[in-house]
């Protein structure tokens, strides 16, 4: 394989797991624009720390969730591009550059009430979920900031929607890994092809959520809405 083909591959890498968190917390949609991608590209040429952009885009998040917390009342706009992220990475980045890797500092405490969304989390979960009790005790005893919590918290929600499609049913697993490939084959032309396993799991694991009735685990995702409202 030629240098350049590992960079593309290695880039493809960089620019997917950011797709992936934002998607998370956004809700929707299933794909970002090549401006974002443009936008990703950037961030790996200039060397910005995957870390780096993850963390600066949970705060954004984080920021938006706190603000509604406190004034629930008041109108919300939904977060329509990566690009909505790029001043606190670029920020984040400069600070990154000055001052070196230290832990990012939060100016003020958060807001965010992080036991009582957890035990919300917990108490979401479908008692049906197979090891559903040990899956609460786990969220349950998350502590610390709400960024460090939310990490956590997605790497848990990977891990629980994963568990929940092996304990499918056959026929059940079957329906909706068909469903997942219909769905692709509706992108044909519209994605690069490198792209399309990584596409895949992400729709398995979309269905899998609506078929259980799981919830997004985060302290801070905005609500999920269906493709028309995207």
């Amino acid at each position: 394989m030629g240098k350049s083909s590992q960079n593309e591959r290695s880039h493809c890498g960089y620019f997917d797991v950011i797709e992936e968190e934002f998607i998370r917390l956004r809700g929707a949609p299933l794909l970002l624009s090549p401006a974002d991608w443009r936008l990703a590209r950037k961030w790996r040429r200039d060397g910005v720390p995957l870390d780096l952009v993850l963390e600066s885009i949970r705060e954004v998040f984080a920021r938006r969730a706190e603000r509604a917390a406190a004034a629930p009342d008041a109108p919300k706009r939904r977060v329509s591009s990566l690009r909505y992220c790029r001043p606190a990475v670029e920020k984040a980045w400069a600070v990154y550059r000055e001052l070196g890797p230290a832990p990012p500092v939060r100016r003020r405490p958060s807001t965010i009430d992080v036991p009582g969304k957890l035990a919300a989390l917990a108490a979401a979960l479908p008692s049906s979920l197979q090891g559903v009790d040990a899956t609460r005790r786990r969220l349950l005893t998350l502590d610390g900031a709400a960024p460090e919590v939310e990490a956590r918290l997605a790497a848990l929600d990977l891990e629980l929607v994963g568990q929940a499609f092996d304990s499918l049913a056959t026929a059940d697993r079957e329906a909706v890994l068909a469903a997942a490939d219909e769905a692709l084959g509706r992108t044909a032309g519209r994605v690069d092809e490198s792209r399309l396993p990584d596409l895949r799991q992400r729709l398995v694991r979309r269905l899998v959520r609506e078929r259980l009735g799981l919830p997004l685990l985060s302290l801070f995702a905005e609500p999920a809405t269906s493709p028309r409202e995207s």
